[in-house]
């Protein structure tokens, strides 16, 4: 059954599912703590790794979202139910490769970044334990992916929940040797992790195959739709693509800042980036709920109400977020200071927090139109210009401007700010002309 869904009833489950996901590897990271640093520092350098491997599992997870959500606006339940069996099976081969890579190749992977030989051990252990369990997260994408196309995203919310409580259970007994288990150190951790997930793939798989598809839709794979798989690949890879691009982009940022700037200056960025992520969640709801929207009315053939309540809900994000720079505008010294007493890095926190405030408006023009482009099925034209100035503007104008300007940490923020920009402006005149109208795919 599918639910008739607004931008709010979307993103505002979508914003606390994302937060309580994102809370997993800080509750690994904290209970770690209180074994040692090395412990919790050593998970935090294999968590990288990991989350490389769900970039490469946004590539069919992101396709589907689409495909789903036009195929239920056109009411075409057989190609619906076809193409999240064919996300399922090609999804859960790719996560078995992954699994079967980390667990072998998972170590060698960690030394050829840089990890250290004292914290090889804790690092080596989890990753093998979180590696080889990866398919699940693979199959959980989907399952997501699904329920919030059909307007369940509220018992998404409580399945992340369930997997969230159960991960700091199991955390504190494998950890603590609570319960009378073992203490287990950084794997108990990891065989807590993956059982969290485990339990979520089994709920949220009920959930799918009792409510949105019938269990006779596993036929499909005998006569496997191999066109569906194209369409997947073709709107999947290139937003894994710009995905992937702006993930290494910001370590290239990261290496100016640490080469050039310094220890000071790189512990504000990472105390803004704490702070920013909020908004950053925010926008993240937002843009599922959009796309959800948008990709079901171009399934409708209602082009014209796609493109006014795209506008409709860019207006909402961004009056929400000129509430969140007035904050970080004004508010940015006591945001600060839960960090640091520092003086000095609660003054350059304030400085990189007001100019934020203008960033993140420009943020917001670009995620809110990115989905709807992506919703409409037209992905090139955002992923040619972001690989573009993620470039040429985020990471040369960061070069530029602290380098040769010496412009310092602003600087940064200043060509992260102007990338936001540019894209974003873009992004609204590709909306605004509707070139989207023509790359429906049902």
């Amino acid at each position: 059954m599918v639910k008739k869904v607004t931008l709010m009833s979307l993103a505002i489950p979508i914003f606390f599912e994302v937060i309580l996901f994102m809370t997993l590897g800080v509750v690994d990271t904290l209970m770690l703590s209180r074994i040692s640093d090395q412990a919790a520092g050593a998970v935090g350098i294999a968590n990288q790794l990991i989350n490389f491997t769900n970039i490469i599992f946004t590539i069919i997870s992101v396709g589907a979202a689409i495909l789903i959500a036009q195929f239920i606006g056109a009411k075409k339940w057989v190609d619906c139910h076809m193409t999240i069996i064919v996300a399922y099976v090609v999804l859960t081969i790719i996560g078995l490769v992954c699994s079967i890579g980390l667990f072998f190749f998972g170590p060698d992977l960690l030394i050829l970044i840089g990890i250290t030989p004292g914290l090889m051990g804790y690092a080596s252990d989890y990753i093998r334990i979180v590696g080889i369990f990866m398919f699940l997260q693979a199959f959980l994408n989907i399952s997501t992916v699904t329920m919030r196309s059909y307007g369940y995203s509220k018992q998404t919310l409580y399945i992340t929940a369930t997997m969230n409580i159960i991960n700091i259970v199991g955390d504190y007994a494998l950890l603590f040797g609570a319960f009378g288990l073992p203490a287990l150190g950084a794997a108990g951790v990891a065989i807590a992790t993956s059982i969290s997930r485990l339990i979520a793939v089994i709920l949220s798989t009920i959930f799918v195959f009792k409510h949105i598809v019938p269990l006779s839709a596993i036929s499909y794979i005998k006569n496997f739709p191999k066109h569906i798989l194209r369409m997947l690949l073709k709107l999947g890879f290139p937003a894994a693509l710009e995905n992937l691009s702006y993930n290494v982009s910001q370590i290239v940022i990261t290496g100016i800042v640490l080469v050039y700037l310094g220890e000071e200056m790189s512990i504000v960025r990472t105390y803004v980036g704490s702070i920013v992520t909020f908004a950053l969640i925010v926008t993240i709801a937002i843009s599922q709920a959009n796309q959800i929207i948008i990709g079901r009315l171009i399934g409708e053939g209602l082009m014209d109400e796609a493109y006014h309540v795209c506008i409709k809900n860019f207006k909402i994000a961004f009056y929400v977020m000129c509430g969140i720079g007035v904050i970080f505008y004004f508010f940015g010294g006591h945001l600060m200071r839960i960090f640091s007493d520092n003086p000095r890095i609660i003054e350059w926190g304030m400085i990189i927090l007001a100019l934020d405030a203008f960033l993140e408006l420009g943020r917001i023009f670009n995620i809110v139109f990115i989905s709807g482009l992506r919703g409409a099925g037209d992905v090139i034209f955002s992923v040619a210009i972001g690989l573009v100035f993620m470039w040429g503007i985020a990471a040369a104008g960061a070069y530029v401007f602290v380098v040769i300007f010496g412009w310092g940490l602003p600087g940064v923020w200043l060509a992260l700010l102007l990338d936001e920009w540019v894209r974003g402006i873009l992004n609204f005149l590709r909306w605004h002309n509707k070139k989207w109208v023509t790359k429906a795919l049902v």
